[in-house]
């Protein structure tokens, strides 16, 4: 699929998030990140913007009954 936009992680943070996860929920948030990044409109479930605050969004990582969320904005 051709991509829309790209997907930066800001220093360290995100990557030490991610390895800290189990193999399972790394393979969820690596298709989420794939569906924001090829998708040009992002469906809520995926990523839901912050109410009272001006463009920060979340990414929002489900796997069975637990939800992971991720801080995100544009630039």
């Amino acid at each position: 699929m051709k991509k829309v936009r790209e997907v930066i992680a800001y220093k360290n943070y995100f990557e030490d998030f991610l390895l800290s996860q189990p193999k399972k929920v790394q393979d969820k948030i690596f298709k989420v990140i794939e569906i924001i990044e090829t998708y040009e409109r992002v469906p809520t479930n995926y990523l839901k913007m912050i109410q009272g605050t001006k463009g920060l969004y979340e990414a929002r990582i489900k796997l069975g009954s637990n939800i992971w969320r991720v801080f995100c904005f544009f630039d």
